[in-house]
């Protein structure tokens, strides 16, 4: 047995599901790694201390942004986790994943540049989006718990 697809093909059907979970991850992780030198090299943050400034800063926008992503990763994966579990369809697991991976990487683009208002603007809109496709999961999920 080469990996867990091959011992339970059904899963090779959600292996799209699968990869953006990994990259999420990964980049959940790198920007983890990336905190350090945007967040803290001008010295205008300090470790373990509350946030100084707002959205005006980068060093502000890079904290909450893997704050966020800190936050909303752990949902996204269970929601997903479980929904493959459950035998929810492949393909609208996959596809769901999909417009959720892209309403995250909106919102680091937007929220790293910092574009348009801090509330009601862009980001919002792509939170909410990714928001959104999150609540579709879960309740996909759910309904193929009890189905």
């Amino acid at each position: 047995m080469n990996s867990l697809f091959d011992a339970l093909p059904y899963l090779a059907a959600y292996q799209t599901s699968f990869l953006i979970l990994a990259i999420l991850s990964l980049a959940t992780l790198i920007q983890n790694f990336l905190s350090a030198p945007l967040a803290f090299l001008h010295e205008e943050q300090v470790p373990g201390l509350p946030l100084k400034y707002d959205h005006t800063k980068l060093s502000f926008r890079v904290l909450r942004t893997y704050s966020n992503s800190v936050e909303n990763f752990p949902a996204f994966g269970w929601a997903l986790l479980v929904a493959i579990v459950a035998g929810a369809s492949p393909t609208l697991v996959n596809w769901v994943a999909i417009v959720y991976f892209g309403f995250r990487m909106l919102f680091w683009a937007v929220y790293y540049s910092g574009l348009g208002k801090v509330a009601g603007g862009p980001r919002t809109m792509v939170f909410v989006g990714g928001l959104l496709s999150n609540i579709l999961l879960s309740g996909i999920a759910i309904w193929a718990v009890i189905t």
